[in-house]
């Protein structure tokens, strides 16, 4: 379609410069400007450190969006991730106050799990940070139309994970005890 030869499209597909005629003829048939193409065609033989492959397991953990938003943002899971920290402190100091021993193996124990919690909020904090996934999600959130995320839809959110942790933490304690 271009009228270049075989040759010419291979030296432009391996990266190598062609003449300024045959830039014409390809910006032409793609209806596009020349410096639009050369452009282009510079871009694509300058390799960028923006790309890098997301492993599987962690597109599958990003993946699950709830609650009609786009998930919760950096600040929101350092809030989760201190409420746990806190309500583990809070739990294994009572631990040591009580008198009851029964009581307080349940309160170090929920306290434990209160402080596992954190951890793998944290762990979710610093996966996100080291695939940045953070960039992804405004960059989608730029691209896409806004969505409907009001206080009623985030204290759902935030109440459905704090609702899976308590129970989680019920079902924990009363298979242990």
């Amino acid at each position: 379609m271009t009228g270049l030869s075989l040759r010419t499209i291979q030296r432009l597909e391996a990266g190598h410069r062609v003449s300024y005629a045959s830039l014409r003829a390809l910006a032409a048939t793609f209806r596009i400007e020349v410096d639009v193409l050369e452009r282009e065609l510079h871009a694509m033989n300058n390799s960028t450190e923006d790309f890098f492959e997301i492993p599987r397991w962690v597109r599958l953990l990003d993946g699950k969006r709830w609650f009609g938003g786009p998930g919760l943002s950096r600040p929101d899971l350092h809030l989760i991730e201190a409420f746990c920290v806190g309500c583990a402190i809070i739990l294994v100091a009572g631990s040591f106050v009580v008198a009851s021993n029964s009581t307080a193996k349940v309160l170090g124990t929920i306290g434990f799990l209160e402080l596992l919690c954190g951890y793998l909020v944290s762990v979710n904090i610093r996966i996100h940070d080291k695939y940045r996934l953070w960039q992804a999600a405004e960059a989608t959130l730029l691209e896409s139309p806004p969505l409907n995320r009001n206080w009623r839809t985030r204290v759902a959110g935030y109440a459905y994970l704090f609702g899976v942790g308590i129970l989680g933490t019920v079902i924990l304690c009363w298979l242990v005890f």
